[in-house]
């Protein structure tokens, strides 16, 4: 019967027996050890021992950390690299520690505020705290599935909420125009991707992703498929964050820039010498444009742009410019919301709120001036214009 050792923190193991597998499921046994791995290896001999022997339920519900364990393995498929990178750590640094060898059948919504609050307590922001939410109740509802918990303990639970409406910044149009000219002689590959990233709204994974096949030159769309990910150093491509593919207009100015970025790579390869392969990257350091840029490359590339310039924002805000400059033109939100590939338009309201709330006042202008006429600001006959309130202050002040 196999079973492993794992190291759960200082002097803190688990051991797991294997139990079979019902249902298509994997079914393991296991207990949290606090001793020497020495001690651990014994424990293990024994859990074994009494598994074989019927002395322990084979299908107990399992500790938390045990359904982590099954669960990260399911979804692994589902699921981006980056995401899954996120989850293990969560899962490795704050879920299995303090509550990982609690049984799902003790596991309770108070036993989750207590544990959210102790996250708090350590500096965790309530955003953070909300995401290890999210992991534990999609865990914990997989766990309702696979019949382990009879209901979902998350359910019960309260995540603390943010106290304030996060707010986003995003650079003046004066600030990506000399940001375009100054990487334009040094590097015209980063700058169209500027030009790309401020125009489209796009993530700078998706971006690097892109091929000449996502570009129909004949409609004049740009099609957003993939994103690239960069985990350890090491990139790979895969869905967008949505998971969904999107189609994106192309402007007179856009196609243009889009085109001499091809006229540059065919330029490069004939003077290394090299063809071009099948369906070349877009943003392709490469002479054959085999690779794509990387993401982290195009990150510190423009940050040290940007920092020469003496300009304070980063690449990801390029995406907030393109929104907000689209709201304030006056687009609609579903609109916005398709272009950026966001899943659904409420995400679009709720992280620019603060561009909607700008249109609201412009839209308020233009109703009262439809329903109740203009509004003529100017003195009448006779009568001396009013002092603004601040010199109607200084005057009060010198009498």
């Amino acid at each position: 019967m196999r079973g492993v050792v794992e190291q759960r923190g200082d002097s803190r193991w688990r051991v797991r027996v294997f139990a079979g597998r019902e249902g298509g499921q994997t079914r393991w046994v296991s207990r949290t050890v606090a001793g020497t791995k020495r001690q651990a290896e014994t424990a293990l001999a024994k859990l074994v021992t009494e598994v074989e022997n019927g002395q322990v339920a084979k299908h107990q519900p399992g500790t938390l950390a045990d359904l982590l364990h099954q669960w990260l393995e399911t979804v692994a498929a589902e699921r981006s690299a980056y995401t899954m990178r996120e989850y293990r750590r969560m899962a490795a640094t704050n879920i299995e520690p303090a509550i990982g060898a609690v049984r799902l059948d003790k596991l309770t919504g108070a036993r989750l505020d207590g544990f959210y609050r102790d996250l708090i307590n350590r500096g965790l922001s309530p955003a953070s705290v909300k995401r290890n939410h999210a992991l534990l109740h999609a865990a914990l509802g997989r766990a309702v599935k696979w019949g382990l918990v009879p209901s979902n303990p998350a359910d019960r639970a309260t995540p603390p909420q943010a106290l304030t409406r996060p707010t986003v910044s995003a650079p003046a149009v004066g600030d990506v125009q000399r940001l375009l000219a100054d990487t334009e002689t040094e590097s015209p590959i980063v700058a169209a991707a500027i030009a790309l990233a401020a125009v489209t709204g796009a993530r700078r994974g998706e971006l690097c992703a892109l091929r000449w096949s996502d570009v129909d030159w004949g409609r004049r769309v740009l099609t957003i498929a993939r994103s690239l990910t960069v985990i350890d150093g090491v990139a790979t491509a895969g869905d967008t964050k949505t998971h969904q593919r999107r189609t994106i207009a192309l402007d007179d100015a856009l196609t243009a820039v889009l085109a001499r970025r091809r006229a540059d790579q065919e330029a490069y390869a004939a003077k290394v010498g090299v063809a071009l392969v099948a369906d070349p990257f877009v943003l392709s350091p490469a002479a054959d444009g085999s690779t794509a840029y990387n993401p982290d490359t195009l990150t510190d590339y423009y940050k040290r742009a940007a920092k020469r310039l003496g300009i304070t924002t980063h690449f990801h805000e390029l995406r907030h410019f393109a929104a907000t400059t689209a709201i304030a033109s006056g687009a609609d939100v579903r609109t916005v919301a398709g272009r950026l590939g966001h899943a659904d338009a409420s995400v679009t309201l709720r992280v620019y709120a603060h561009a909607l709330e700008a249109r609201d006042r412009d839209l308020a202008g233009v109703l009262g001036a439809a329903v109740l006429g203009p509004v003529d600001r100017r003195p009448k006959a006779n009568e001396e214009e009013a002092p603004a309130p601040d010199e109607l202050e200084r005057s009060r002040s010198l009498t």
